[in-house]
């Protein structure tokens, strides 16, 4: 296997266990009257903070983040089986998982030549945890399990590090996604409303056929998919093509599937491919923090579920309207600052 999918399947691996951990202990207060609270805190905590951990390694500091935030996040799972106040261990895990988002970006980002779907890979890896997380907790199994399932987490951290000589002298130059016409401010700015534009769809997307355990689960495993075949197709077709694919085609599976779990599904796989789009535009003109715009989406994403959950159409036909409006915004923005595919791709 290739050095720069290795890194990415290893960190796929992390980030599917470290979702595992933090859903785990957030879900096992879901019944809490502060539940609400506790989620806004934890996904600020995760989000926010982590363009400043990037920073912190792009401007030479030799943290290695991974190691520390599986320390800290295993520390909240200790906390939480000792009944530690729930704010407490969900501050402490939240500030974890974030640490380990970075390491994973850095990783995959600067050995991958200017590919994407290494670092689509290991973003994937997050909704498959999620989602596993999400159910241990709701099932009411131990926490002990959970515990041994985070300790793993350093075996592909640890086979990820051997690769480490390549990740430092990996070339950021290769990331060329970018129209070189377009001013840098203008490419982050509609990047990151995109992220904020795309995470306030998939908050609102109509999906009344997901009512139980199975179709959680198929959900989240199509977002995990499409993020990891974004970067694919991004690497193979282009760019354009795969912004196209990502936003107009996706809009009538969107639509169209609220009752359909297939249609939807489909729609869900295409739609969440935007993330390696708005990845790679903004590390193509961030070229020397690649671990600051990979926090910028994370930002993005967070104030984009924030929004979703105080302005969403209870009526179907005008969500809907919404949705294709939303999605022709995304596709002309996204048209104007993406320049025209070459060959190979980014090269």
């Amino acid at each position: 296997m290739k050095t720069k999918n290795h890194i990415g399947l290893m960190y796929f691996i992390v980030h599917f266990i470290i979702e595992i951990t933090c859903y785990y202990i957030a879900f096992s207060y879901v019944n809490d009257a502060q539940f609400m609270i506790l989620a806004f805190l934890y996904d600020m905590l995760a989000f926010i903070p982590e363009g400043f951990y990037g920073m912190l390694n792009d401007i030479g500091l030799k943290i290695h983040f991974g190691y520390i935030g599986m320390i800290i996040a295993g520390t909240a799972l200790l906390m939480f089986a000792f009944d530690v106040k729930p704010v407490i261990a969900i501050v402490t895990v939240a500030i974890g998982n974030g640490m380990i988002h970075v390491q994973g970006a850095q990783m995959t980002l600067r050995s991958s030549g200017g590919k994407m779907f290494p670092s689509a890979l290991y973003v994937a890896g997050g909704s498959f945890g999620v989602v596993t997380g999400r159910l241990l907790a709701t099932g009411g199994v131990s926490v002990v399990p959970v515990i041994i399932i985070h300790c793993l987490m350093i075996i592909p951290i640890i086979l990820a590090d051997k690769q480490k000589e390549k990740v430092l002298a990996g070339e950021l130059a290769d990331y060329n996604y970018a129209d070189e016409k377009t001013g840098r401010s203008l490419v982050i700015g509609i990047a990151v409303c995109i992220v904020i534009l795309r995470a306030y769809m998939g908050s609102v997307v109509p999906t009344s056929w997901n009512d139980d355990s199975v179709t959680l689960i198929l959900l989240f495993s199509s977002l995990g998919l499409g993020k990891a075949l974004g970067g694919y197709l991004i690497d193979k077709i282009g760019m354009r093509i795969t912004v196209f694919i990502s936003t107009i085609c996706s809009l009538p599976f969107l639509i169209f599937g609220d009752k359909l779990m297939v249609v939807s599904l489909i729609g869900l796989m295409l739609f969440s491919m935007t993330m390696a789009v708005a990845l790679g535009l903004l590390v193509s003109v961030m070229k020397e923090y690649p671990g600051l715009a990979f926090g910028l989406t994370t930002v993005g994403l967070f104030f984009g579920v924030f929004i979703a959950a105080f302005i969403k159409f209870d009526d179907l036909f005008i969500n809907c309207v919404s949705l294709a409006v939303m999605t022709l915004i995304s596709y002309f923005a996204l048209r104007l600052i993406v320049r025209k595919d070459r060959k190979n791709g980014s090269n």
